[in-house]
């Protein structure tokens, strides 16, 4: 049947197309009452989205004075009527299962649940989250919507209309529902909504009664508009942004259109207003004025007209400022914009309050400038996510992020892929991020297929147009906004062509950004996704005629961002290269409770064991879901960081400033000269010029203690805040560079043995034994095995060491098949078999020497030990490949792996730290002295893998109370190692059902980081080389070639050595340091 409402939305939006102003609607007067009957075909017609809803405007609101407005808190108004909190709620999991005649005032609902609002009804148990990538929830094909299992949530709230408000313009504001919302008020139709993540407002006035009055939602988790809503997230619906009434006069500001300006020598300002003003009653003489107050509440501006209302009227304004202080995210300098709407008495109708910002957005000369320099974008991509409240977000956690982005270098963030809560903006405006704003438009399902993709189909205009409508002119004030969005893979065509028009025409002043538009005339950036470097490379070099931002790259999935610093010194090489969004900041997992009670990162089958899914795959945070830093944080940190130390040939210290505006007055410098890791002198230095934005400065030391040649002397260079702006702490380390002093790393050298009797050698029941007053070693002459090893009559390991090729693997591992290609390293020593053992006895130790051969690898290893009658042992390792060997697949890793018997539960080393470091990704970790609980030397990812890995390492020591064991490499090769309170066959990956994912770019498994059981032992990694974690997709690029490891030879040693930690330390046993523990960072992973 024909669609009675289908007219009322497209007409504006084809008057749109046209150019035309589209038709505003009119708040309806208290006796008019619209004639409206749902005909529950609205959520399967993709050309309707909108009935009796308002027109979009900006994120303002009618405070009753200036007093408050100046306040901010809107809350607090007596304009404002909460409605967020408890509703009544019936679930159903089909449209037919729909209470007939719920939003009736008489339908009794004492049977229904109650419900917090805003939330997502999946997070509280009413039928289940969905997470896929690649497909939709539902297996209905475009343009129908699912009818069979589609859940529908029917909310019930009573509420008391304030006696202040009789007489007034009231509107509803639902800021968020997802996906299909009708609204009743008092058992009447008010209106229908789609759109998940922009607000739907409705005049209510018509409907709206003196005391008591119950609103009514009815809302569908699917419809038609979920095909454009088709984001990698967690698939959940309800209402998920604030609810709430407020009121205004019956002569109202409908919209305001502030847009500051500056000349082109950013010495004047000028401030154009647009104020759009309406009226639902009888024409009245009305007042309008401005005033323009800057940080200290001066009044920069003001200006006031006159006017009759009647209907609808447009007021300009016009100012000049002089000397306008300018917003960019380093200097968020912000204006308060009050606008007073008031009788022509003088009394106060309403008082909007905005915060402006003066900046300049452009392209020129293939680069985005603000205020006339080119940005670098040092940026993250990030969804709206709570791992207990889902979608909903707090302005709490919203905070959070701010502070933590701040505090780690960061400095743009897109807000993938929709318009975040109007509140993020604040902030962001506030504190100074630059922000793509995205419109809510994905159908990535749709557009992977060139046949099905919708972004040329005429009929979709509308929809994807209204869309882009909402956020604009929602957020159009907002000085934080720099880059408008169309929206994230969704195709190509004639759709985006138009909402590219729209956006152009109704805002020049910003760049518009488009991904899969690529090099075409509807994107201002080109702005890739994932590319390689190979690929920045060709596109900077060919003299491009836009700048280069990429929209994701760095996919932080897991233990991963990897060749960080190496895509950075590309973009650091081309001027159009300007940085890119790191995919993403924030973990989705959802936090669930295991029978046992504890918590885990719930992913995948854990929302429901039958339904599709897309694994882990929306786990790909810099922080876990909680905001507790991931250890890649640090390494983004480190290369995002602004301000830079450089050391000449002549050993001159420069500071650079890589700000875009800043100087660097706020910060305070210092220096710390180590020794062998150890601190021995440390202050503040000065800068001898304060550096501007890309300038140099030079640094001067003190004098330095006198260095010798036995010690590595490594000076470390730190910039810090001297105070707090409210946000980040004062001290904070914003960034830091080290450099040698020596030119050569000293070799480990131990001093002679004290007197520890001789090594006596026998061979009892198969096992030979070693064994002198204070160790004990056996050997298994079948296995060529070190079995047992003993201290002081205390036993030592509780494995054997042996050779380990393999790392469990990461995310980004088993997005290119590690788990499959590596799989001949993976338990590969049990493959080999002894074929020499040699045992002899010389100078007072013990020499074996043995050789393997593993028939399925045809390659041999040789290992050579030495044992010393004071308990110490040293290892030689020979891995030596067939002629052939590039048949064989590269090693995720050459080293050992044994278990530690009971008893150790600290581990300290000299390398990078004091977080997890790797081949590719410890530019973030310095080098220095570090110590802390072995229980606190990994990282429970979502998904176990391999973790916790230290690189660069000089010495290594676990010890407890009364025993401790220190590793040091006996070849002048630094080492990798690792300490575990587990066995390694926790981190394994286990395929979980047919290892099928939904969209097929990754394997299925069901494990958590959280269900990594602790026991006894410590399991040990001294290792002589690792692979990378990669991070340039987890769909299927391997880590760099220079940070991986071929099928080649490889050799290396290292030596262990018992102590007793209550006697001696560590480094007293490496050349003779002594290392103060008050020195040695104490360290958590």
């Amino acid at each position: 049947m024909p669609n009675p409402y289908k007219l009322k939305v497209l007409l504006p939006a084809l008057l749109m197309l046209a150019g035309l102003p589209g038709s505003a609607q009119i708040a309806h007067g208290a006796s008019s009452q619209p004639e409206l009957s749902f005909t529950d075909r609205e959520w399967r017609d993709h050309q309707v989205f909108a009935i009796n809803k308002l027109p979009p405007h900006a994120s303002t609101f009618p405070f009753e004075n200036s007093e408050m407005a100046l306040s901010g808190d809107e809350r607090q108004s007596a304009n404002y009527l909460d409605l967020n909190g408890l509703w009544r709620f019936h679930f159903t999991r089909s449209p037919k299962g729909r209470p007939a005649g719920f939003a009736q005032s008489e339908y009794d609902d004492s049977g229904w649940d109650s419900i917090p609002v805003p939330s997502n009804w999946e997070v509280l148990g009413y039928d289940h989250p969905i997470y896929l990538d690649e497909r939709y929830p539902f297996d209905t094909k475009w343009p129908d919507a699912p009818t069979d299992y589609n859940p529908v949530g029917s909310y019930r709230k009573q509420f008391e209309l304030p006696e202040a408000w009789q007489g007034k313009r009231v509107v509803l504001h639902v800021g968020a529902a997802k996906s299909a919302m009708y609204v009743w008020l008092n058992g009447k139709e008010v209106g229908y909504s789609q759109g998940a993540k922009t607000p739907a407002e409705f005049d209510i006035t018509p409907f709206v009664t003196e005391g008591r009055n119950l609103l009514a939602l009815q809302i569908l988790r699917w419809s038609d508009a979920s095909y454009l809503e088709s984001q990698d997230m967690l698939r959940i619906s309800g209402i998920e942004r604030d609810v709430y009434l407020y009121a205004t006069e019956p002569q109202f500001i409908a919209d305001v259109d502030a847009r500051p300006s500056l000349n082109a020598a950013l010495s004047e300002g000028s401030l154009n207003l647009k104020v759009s003003l309406q009226n639902a009653a009888q024409g009245k003489n009305l007042r309008l004025g401005y005033r323009l107050l800057d940080s200290e509440m001066n009044e920069v501006a003001k200006g006031e007209q006159s006017l009759t209302l009647q209907g609808q009227q447009e007021l300009i304004f016009n100012a000049g400022i002089a000397n306008p202080r300018l917003w960019s995210a380093e200097q968020p300098n912000l204006y308060t914009l009050l606008l007073s709407l008031k009788d022509e008495r003088g009394q106060s109708l309403e008082v909007n309050r905005i915060e402006l910002g003066f900046r300049r957005i452009e392209i020129n000369q293939s680069q985005l400038l603000v205020n006339g320099k080119a940005i670098r974008i040092r940026g993250v991509d990030r969804h709206e996510t709570d791992p207990r409240t889902g979608h909903v977000v707090s302005r709490e956690r919203m905070l959070q992020d701010i502070r933590l982005m701040k505090e780690n270098n960061i400095n743009a963030v897109r807000s993938s892929h929709y318009p975040n809560d109007p509140y993020w903006l604040k902030l962001t405006d506030k504190y100074g991020l630059y922000v793509i704003d995205e419109a809510n438009i994905e159908s990535h399902p749709l557009a992977i297929d060139e046949k099905t993709q919708i972004g040329d189909t005429p009929s979709w205009i509308p929809a994807h147009l209204e869309r882009t409508r909402r956020m604009f002119e929602r957020d159009k004030n907002h000085p934080s906004v720099i880059i408008w969005s169309l929206g994230n893979e969704a195709g190509t065509g004639r759709v985006f062509k138009e909402t590219y028009r729209w956006l152009k025409e109704r805002d020049g002043s910003r760049p518009v950004q488009y991904e899969p538009a690529e090099l075409d005339d509807y994107t201002n950036i080109f702005a890739p996704m994932y590319p390689s470097i190979e690929r920045l490379e060709k596109f900077a070099s060919a003299k491009p005629d836009r700048p280069g931002i990429m929209i994701e790259y760095a996919h932080a999935m897991g233990n991963s961002v990897g060749n960080l610093q190496d895509y950075w010194d590309v973009i650091d090489k081309y001027p159009s290269l300007q940085g890119g969004f790191i995919w993403d900041w924030v973990d989705q997992s959802l936090q669930y409770t295991a029978v046992d009670g504890h918590k885990y990162w719930a992913y995948g089958k854990d929302f429901h064991p039958e339904l599709p899914s897309d694994g882990n795959f929306l786990n790909n945070g810099l922080v876990n879901p909680d905001r507790v830093p991931h250890p890649h944080l640090s390494e983004v940190k480190k290369v995002y960081q602004p301000v830079r130390f450089h050391r000449g040939e002549d050993g001159q210290l420069e500071v650079e400033n890589r700000y875009d505006f800043n100087d660097l007055s706020h910060l305070g410098f210092f220096y710390r000269l180590s020794a062998n890791g150890e601190t021995v002198a440390s202050g503040a230095i000065a800068a001898k010029a304060n550096p501007k934005a890309g300038q140099k400065a030079s640094l001067t030391l003190p004098t330095l203690p006198k260095m010798d040649d036995k010690r590595e002397y490594l000076l470390t260079l730190e910039a810090r805040t001297l105070a707090s702006d409210g946000l980040v702490q004062a001290n904070h380390l914003l960034a830091w560079d080290q450099f040698a002093l020596t030119s050569k790393r000293p070799l480990p050298t131990m001093a002679a043995a004290s007197s520890t009797g001789e090594l006596k050698v026998r061979e009892t029941a198969g096992v030979i034994i070693i064994t002198s007053p204070v160790a004990r070693f056996e050997f298994n002459p079948k296995r060529g095995e070190l079995s047992g090893w003993h201290y002081r009559g205390r036993a030592l390991i509780e494995s054997a060491p042996v050779a380990n090729f393999y790392h469990a693997p990461t995310d980004n591992d088993l997005g290119n098949g590690m788990h499959e290609w590596a799989a001949p390293w993976h338990q590969a020593w049990q493959g080999f078999s002894l074929t020499r053992f040699k045992l002899t006895e010389e100078n007072g130790k013990v020499s074996i020497h043995s050789s393997f051969h593993s028939a399925s690898l045809n390659a041999d290893y040789e290992q050579h030990w030495l044992l010393y009658a004071d308990g110490r042992l040293s290892l030689q390792n020979r891995f030596i490949p067939p002629a052939n060997s590039e048949q064989l697949p590269k090693l995720p890793r050459f080293g050992m792996q044994w278990r530690m018997a009971d008893g150790f539960d600290t581990l300290a080393w000299y390398g990078r730290g004091p977080g997890e470091s790797y081949a590719d990704r410890k530019s973030g970790a310095a080098i220095g002295r570090y110590i802390g609980p072995i229980a606190e030397q990994f990282e429970r990812y979502a998904r176990p893998q391999e973790t916790g890995n230290k690189t660069d390492v000089r010495w290594m020591a676990i010890s407890g109370k009364a025993l401790g064991v220190l590793a040091l490499p006996t070849d002048g090769e630094l080492l990798s190692g690792s300490a575990w309170p587990f066995k390694a066959s926790e981190l394994d990956f286990v395929v979980a059902g047919d290892g099928k994912s939904a969209s097929g770019l990754v394997p299925s498994t069901s494990r958590h980081g959280a269900d990594i059981r602790l026991s006894p032992g410590v399991t040990w990694n001294i290792d002589h080389k690792q692979m990378g974690v990669g991070g340039d997709t987890s769909w299927g690029r391997h880590v760099h070639d220079q940070y991986s490891l071929p099928p080649k030879a490889y050799q290396y040693g290292f030596m262990l050595v018992p102590f007793d930690p209550t006697l001696t330390r560590p480094a007293e046993l490496y050349l003779g340091d002594t290392l103060n523990a008050s020195n040695a960072d104490k360290v958590k992973q």
